[in-house]
């Protein structure tokens, strides 16, 4: 499964990134991000019916809250321990990586329960309120916090997911496969720097003629296997 190539260099490295997307859920009856292609912004939802537009955004998160980690989170919570330099950056908006355990953690396109001020870019957890109000500056100006369609990462966020990609030795792509064209460099400037590229995916991705190794299969399988492999190496 896994070539004695990328077995070498992923337990000697001390440098690791992780990359995962919608495609490492095992739940496939709620889409990875619903909010992605949406016809009008969440800003001019909201400013044309608040009321309306927070409702909506509870019952996501109340749909979005009935998913639960799988093995392949808690797979990478375990490798989150066992790396000193471990990071993991991930697309998907649903907080399961939060929820399993990962704390090293870049969440480029958001978190659905959190939201954003657009004053002060105060991030909050809403608080069972009808309409947020940031604690930090008292605005109403808020929204959820997540990355809509052609909307670009964080600033402070992609540099750093740009830096750890830069640094890492060996780099995985889990369930991955992104349109976003600062969010699908990650990989390339890995690859630039020297790491190893592996992917894990459930079919072939325009990402995987470039990667050093593929994987087809559940990708929250696979992960767990390079668990166990570990167990037994080290």
């Amino acid at each position: 499964m896994l070539s004695n190539k990328f077995i070498q260099r992923f337990v000697k490295a001390s440098q690791i990134v992780f990359l995962t997307g919608n495609r490492l859920k095992t739940d496939d009856s709620i889409s990875g991000n619903i909010f992605t292609r949406q016809k009008f912004s969440f800003k001019e939802q909201r400013d044309a019916n608040p009321e309306e537009f927070w409702q909506s955004i509870a019952r996501a998160r109340e749909k979005y809250a009935r998913r639960k980690p799988n093995l392949g989170h808690y797979a990478l919570v375990d490798l989150e321990h066992r790396f000193e330099d471990f990071t993991l950056i991930t697309t998907s908006i649903d907080g399961l990586h939060v929820l399993a355990g990962n704390r090293k953690l870049i969440e480029l396109k958001g978190n659905l329960f959190r939201n954003r001020c657009l004053q002060c870019n105060h991030v909050f957890e809403q608080k069972d309120a009808l309409l947020p109000i940031c604690p930090e500056c008292g605005s109403g100006d808020v929204l959820p916090d997540v990355l809509q369609e052609k909307e670009m990462p964080d600033a402070a966020k992609l540099k750093e997911a740009q830096r750890v990609s830069a640094e890492a030795e060996v780099f995985v792509t889990a369930g991955f496969n992104d349109a976003n064209k600062d969010i699908k460099a990650l990989p390339f400037i890995a690859k630039a720097n020297g790491a190893y590229l592996l992917e894990i995916n459930r079919q072939q991705s325009e990402f995987s003629s470039a990667m050093d190794e593929m994987i087809e299969g559940n990708p929250a399988k696979l992960l767990t296997a390079i668990v166990l492999l570990l167990e037994k190496i080290q």
